[in-house]
């Protein structure tokens, strides 16, 4: 629990001392005393925008975990190919967890959010008193300390469980650590309702944030809501329910509707913008839905109604996708076939039930799914599948020097399967989210990625109130996660099917929807299916004839070099496929749902209290 505020003091006063119209006295070590800072005015401010530093770092960081690629690399919706350099997700996948060591460097956040929770409960506690010139700015700046207040819980609290809630601090040196108490999930789940209802209290807060892009990450309504409801999902959750005093799902269902409603009711909605012919012609985004992930969010929401927080711009061209563009170094995060399989076909069936066999090699198939084709399993699919994954067969939105633009996995093919390079796939997939083919190694213009978008407060109240009245769930929750499926063509589903079924169908919905967008991780833990999710496996294409056909033009007519020859790309027909083994991570023991509390922090915890802070599984 140790906090370094003298740097952050300093650094608060190097954010507003050129226009700070005060002398502060500081002392040999760089201190800066606290009375001094919450006595100015532009120190104050500089204070607070302190702890928005790290906040945007955290929301920077959350797009390159590992060596540049996806969370969804520690689950079974990819795997990663830095197996071949026993890179982080290899040694996550490998139970490399420990006490003392995380792999996945990115995800050890235990004292960087405390750190910054400290910052904010010193704030909070001086900012009625402080030398604020500005009464609005006062009101408005301890609601935004809230909101970044509960943000920092419900990233502590989803990582590592029941977190010590420490709210009272004033002066860090004056902190009696000594009474710090375990606490459960769920009361930090109510600390940080209760933060984001001082933020929807307020009234110097909006639903949006700001006039201008500078501000696109200040706190705002809409922010609060969407922590609170995935904190009040999370909170009912079977990972957490066996907390005394647990949430109960009408409340959280109460508590998700009210969030997706009073975000709809100012301005927020889905995504639908359908591609403009300039964007068809360049083969950046053919979908609504794939379109959405290359904009860029801007601070009123003008081109992105459904972003409620987003901010980092990915770089898939270069670490996450298939060897396309020059300067490409590997494929990252290579979708798994486990993933593929969730996407319904067209007409709302699900193609694949379950697998036979412990190694996923012999799927059941729907017998209902008469659309799919074991021989061509891509076509008539959820248009999620070839807005989200590069397959075999797929139109690769490749660069105009490249003749033949589809991608192919099959072997000799530039794009095959391959175990022995960074640059190949290891599933026969690859990532297409986001991909933007006029990124270059000069000008990344890849997509970006949301924190929390207005489609997860629909699927969020959807979940919460099947929980919550099973198939008698509200029309409206039905209509929840139906709009979403409608914004890609999906049929909608149906009333009257079986509870498990209907279960299925919505953790199903979540996980293709929000594909690498870094829930697939915390999803299978606290639905505790963690142990369910070990394998992992791919598809690669067998039996292919590969033939030279000519190029055509525009007219239909054969293209001809400068010699007058015929023009001609390698066409490559896929007979059948065959699924492959590819990995079995060795992380999914009850004591991975949760991260053990560091060493470290847990040690220290109990010399000052004489608790027990580990979790379970992790040792005393």
């Amino acid at each position: 629990m140790k906090i370094n505020i003298r740097n952050f003091a300093l650094a608060a006063v190097s954010a507003a001392s050129l226009a700070a119209c005060t002398s502060i006295e500081t002392y040999p070590d760089g201190r800066v005393d606290f009375d001094e800072i919450f006595a100015n005015n532009k120190l104050t401010a500089g204070y607070l925008n302190g702890c928005y530093s790290t906040f945007n770092m955290v929301l920077d960081a959350d797009i390159s975990y590992g060596t540049n690629s996806f969370l969804d690399a520690a689950t079974d919706n990819a795997h990663d190919v830095d197996d071949l350099t026993s890179g982080q997700f290899a040694l996550w996948n490998n139970g490399g967890l420990t006490v003392v060591s995380n792999p996945i460097v990115k995800l050890d956040r235990w004292a960087n959010y405390y750190e910054v929770i400290s910052r904010l409960n010193i704030f909070i506690n001086n900012i009625d008193e402080a030398n604020v010139l500005n009464e609005a700015n006062r009101t408005r700046w301890k609601g935004e300390a809230h909101g970044l207040r509960a943000y920092f819980y419900l990233r502590l609290a989803k990582l590592y469980g029941g977190v010590p809630i420490i709210l009272d601090q004033k002066d860090y040196s004056q902190y009696d650590y000594s009474k710090v108490r375990p606490a459960t999930f769920n009361e930090v789940a109510r600390q940080i309702i209760k933060d984001c209802n001082e933020v929807l209290n307020n009234p110097e807060i909006d639903w949006k944030s700001g006039v201008s892009d500078k501000d696109f990450t200040r706190i705002n309504k809409a922010m609060a809501s969407a922590i609170m409801s995935e904190a009040a999902l999370y909170a009912a959750s079977p990972l957490n329910a066996d907390d005394e005093n647990a949430m109960t799902w009408a409340e959280a269902a109460e508590i998700c509707k009210k969030a997706m409603t009073d975000c709809a009711s100012n301005g927020y909605k889905l995504f639908t913008t359908v591609p403009g012919s300039a964007n068809n012609a360049n083969l950046i985004a053919c979908t609504a839905y794939d379109n959405m992930f290359i904009q860029k969010p801007v601070f009123d929401n003008s081109n992105d109604p459904e972003c409620i927080l987003g901010k980092a711009r990915v770089q898939v061209w270069n670490n996450n996708t298939a060897p396309i563009i020059a300067g490409h170094t590997r494929a990252g995060a290579c979708p798994s076939q486990e993933l593929v399989d969730c996407y319904e076909t067209t007409d709302g069936k699900r193609p694949i039930l379950g697998y036979s066999d412990a190694e996923h090699l012999q799927p059941i198939i729907n017998p209902e799914a008469t659309l799919y084709d074991e021989k061509n399993p891509y076509a008539n699919r959820d248009p999620r599948l070839k807005a989200t994954i590069y397959y075999n067969g797929a139109y690769g939105h490749l660069q105009e020097s490249t003749p033949n633009p589809t991608i192919y996995t099959g072997k000799g093919a530039k794009h095959e399967y391959a175990t022995n390079t960074l640059k190949n796939t290891r599933t026969g997939y690859y990532l297409h989210k986001y991909f933007n083919i006029t990124s270059t190694r000069v000008a990344n213009n890849d997509g970006y990625l949301r924190e929390f978008r207005f489609a997860e407060l629909c699927l969020n109240y959807a979940e919460a109130a099947f929980e919550a009245y099973g198939t008698g769930m509200p029309d409206d929750a039905y209509k929840a996660i139906n709009d979403v499926r409608a914004r890609v063509k999906m049929p909608s589903i149906p009333k009257g099917l079986d509870p498990e079924e209907l279960r299925a169908r919505i953790r199903n919905e979540r996980r293709i929807e929000f594909a690498f967008e870094n829930h697939r991780f915390y999803d299978v833990r606290r639905w505790k299916i963690l142990d369910e999710t070990a394998v992992v496996t791919g598809m690669i294409p067998v039996d292919e004839t590969i033939t030279e056909e000519p190029i055509l033009d525009e007219d239909g007519n054969p293209e001809l070099d400068d010699e007058g020859n015929v023009k001609t790309m390698e066409v490559r027909k896929c007979e059948s496929y065959q699924r492959i083994s590819v990995g079995k991570s060795a992380a999914v023991a009850d004591k991975f749902l949760r991260l053990p509390v560091p060493i470290a922090e847990a040690v220290n915890l109990k010399s000052h209290t004489g608790l027990e802070f580990q979790n379970p599984g992790w040792g005393k």
